[in-house]
């Protein structure tokens, strides 16, 4: 019984942790509505922190946590990801 209550227990634990949705969104750098700039940020299997960041009229940068994509060309992914366990996850971007 104790085997079936502590198998449902990571289950549930597992749903959970995966069940965390990501955040998509549309930014702008220096509030130039004309060029808008893909960010997408949140987790990945609970424990990872991601930051991924895409224009075609920047060089453009992301971070997720403490770890850096380095700079990317316009038109190219950026992409950061960090193992948080269950610390907070932040993410960030940045362009020139």
């Amino acid at each position: 019984m104790r085997k079936k209550i502590l198998t449902g227990l990571t289950v549930v634990s597992l749903c959970v942790l995966t069940a965390i949705p990501a955040m998509a969104e549309t930014v702008y750098y220096k509030n130039d509505r004309s060029k808008p700039i893909s960010w997408d940020h949140g987790r990945t299997l609970g424990v990872f922190s991601y930051s991924d960041v895409n224009t075609h009229y920047y060089t453009h940068i992301s971070t997720a946590n403490t770890t850096s994509s380095g700079w990317k060309s316009p038109g190219v992914q950026a992409h950061a990801e960090q193992f948080v366990g269950t610390g907070t996850a932040t993410a960030y971007w940045d362009c020139k």
